[in-house]
């Protein structure tokens, strides 16, 4: 096992995520509410290590806009339907926001990085 030199960040959508894809989708039914445990619909990113765990959630502030558009993009790639007004308090208004400070591997085998 190996401890790798990052933190864990986890954005679990909430409610109004959830509503602004139904709004934009309202033909569809694949969202309507789900517990983040029983389903994939969550992404992990690899974050830098910080020496003190408040400061891995300040970066996350100062880069909240990036991991907004990540998310929506993931939903609807027509960047119109995207809200325009967003904030830090928007943002804690639509992900449950989870840093995890131990990043462990357990294999052995190499980590594949593929751009995307």
């Amino acid at each position: 096992m190996y401890n790798l030199n990052r933190y864990a960040l986890i954005l679990h959508p909430k409610k109004p995520l959830l509503d602004w894809v139904n709004y934009i989708f309202p033909d569809s039914s694949e969202v309507e509410s789900w517990n983040p445990l029983e389903n994939d619909r969550t992404t992990v990113y690899l974050i830098p290590q910080f020496d003190y765990p408040g400061d891995a959630v300040e970066w996350v502030k100062l880069n909240f806009d990036y991991f907004f558009e990540l998310n929506f993009e993931d939903w609807c790639t027509d960047e119109e339907l995207w809200p325009k007004n967003r904030s830090w308090e928007l943002f804690q208004e639509w992900f449950e926001i989870s840093v995890q400070s131990c990043v462990s591997d357990v294999l052995d085998d190499p980590i594949k990085k593929e751009e995307i």
